[in-house]
């Protein structure tokens, strides 16, 4: 027997349309807040990630699915989703058309690690990209984006982790802190992060092994890169707390937040959920006003955030939240013998925007009600012998009724134009 790949799973019905309804609030609220979707390939040219990441990020040295194309070009499954933005961004001149551009996507994205609860290796997420703005109040409003969502899929307690790593005079002020600082624990360190220390030091902030965050996070002599911030990044990041404040989002300020990409600049956020353990992260981003530039496009201010869907639906069921089908407005159980009829019966109704399903089973009365039952449906219509007969059956209230289809059918309609 042919499994799935280890690191990718089904979507199933019963679990799918949990999926659906966060697919239907994601485009709700990004048409509410007019973003403009853009769709991009799930593979690209393997410069890109490498150059807009980082070459020593541990997702391009050891996570991305990487192949050769049958010219010869290597290229890669895209592992995150600003990168492919960007490059479709500057690829068709979309600061052409005015600025700021408010774009999101939706889509898989892949990742070669070891599978987890809420982390796999075919991935899903959407995402926000805001070009051409340098205002503060943008990086809030995303912030405020991301919350407005997550409240109307029933997380109601989200908390907001927030740093900020500042512009270039302020990360080059506080990277030579931070080098003085790792030398004095260099021997605690891992091989990875001893690496790191030469090619990348705040990655080292991201490690998770354990001896590594003894001798870092544990330690109450690492500088805190806030405190590097020239004037303008701090009056920046102190401005985006004062709107989160005054939008009642709930924050904290957590010094040890780098992200794990390269391109990031400025303000960086997470937002955690209790419960989930090591995962607990469902959403992630910051400014990243140098990438545009970086990749041969024009000088360009940026910031987004990127969300994991499997982890926000493991925070969805922590949190109770209950997504259920569409209740069913007809099924219908054919006694007449005639399945012509019954055919006929269904089609106008659907045609008319009623949902009907129809029993093809030939099941007995009892077992077609304990099926109507389970797709929840408001009405069983039970086709009698006599034409043009039939019986409806009002599931919520246990009343049946007889009339003609013809009746029945003027009802629905008008029950449905109101109800729209």
């Amino acid at each position: 027997m042919i499994k799935a790949v280890k690191g990718t799973f089904d979507i199933l019905p019963g679990d799918v349309e949990t999926w659906q309804a966060i697919e239907t609030v994601v485009r709700e609220k990004m048409s509410l807040y007019r973003y403009e979707e853009i769709r991009v390939p799930v593979f690209e040219e393997t410069s890109l990630f490498a150059r807009s990441i980082g070459e020593d990020t541990d997702i391009v040295v050891k996570e991305m699915y990487t192949f050769s194309d049958m010219g010869g070009r290597s290229l890669t499954l895209r592992p995150e989703g600003t990168a492919t933005v960007v490059r479709s961004f500057i690829e068709h001149s979309l600061d052409q058309q005015g600025l700021p551009r408010m774009l999101w996507y939706m889509g898989p994205m892949f990742r070669q690690e070891r599978p987890q609860k809420g982390r796999q290796r075919q991935f899903h997420q959407f995402g926000v990209e805001v070009i051409g703005s340098p205002l503060p109040v943008v990086d809030a409003d995303v912030m405020i984006l991301f919350e407005d969502i997550a409240s109307t899929l029933g997380l109601a307690e989200i908390r907001f982790s927030l740093n900020s790593l500042g512009g270039e005079r302020s990360r080059k002020a506080y990277l030579a802190r931070l080098m003085n600082f790792l030398a004095g624990v260099e021997d605690r360190l891992c091989d990875d992060c001893r690496r790191r220390m030469k090619t990348n030091p705040l990655r080292v902030l991201d490690c998770k092994v354990p001896g590594c965050r003894s001798a870092v996070h544990d330690s109450g002599n690492m500088p805190k890169s806030v405190d590097s911030l020239t004037a303008e990044d701090a009056a920046h990041f102190d401005t985006v707390r004062n709107y989160l404040a005054a939008a009642d989002l709930v924050f904290e300020d957590d010094p040890f937040l780098v992200r794990g990409l390269d391109y990031y600049t400025g303000i960086v956020f997470e937002v955690n959920y209790r419960g989930l353990g090591a995962q607990s992260a469902i959403m992630g981003g910051g400014r990243y006003d140098n990438l545009i530039r970086e990749l041969g496009g024009p000088d360009l201010p940026a910031v987004g955030f990127a969300c994991g869907i499997e982890r926000l639906i493991l925070a969805m069921k922590a949190a109770g939240t209950e997504i259920r089908a569409d209740e069913l407005d007809v099924y219908i159980i054919d006694m007449s013998g005639c399945p012509e009829r019954a055919l006929r019966y269904l089609t106008l109704l659907r045609r008319s925007g009623i949902s009907a399903v129809i029993g093809y089973l030939g099941r007995s009365m009892k077992a077609e009600m304990k099926t109507a039952a389970k797709y929840r449906a408001k009405r069983t219509l039970i086709i009698e012998p006599e034409d043009d007969k039939v019986s409806v059956r009002d599931m919520e209230k246990s009343e049946q009724t007889e009339m003609s289809f013809d009746k029945f059918f003027y009802m629905m309609k008008s029950s449905h134009s109101y109800e729209k």
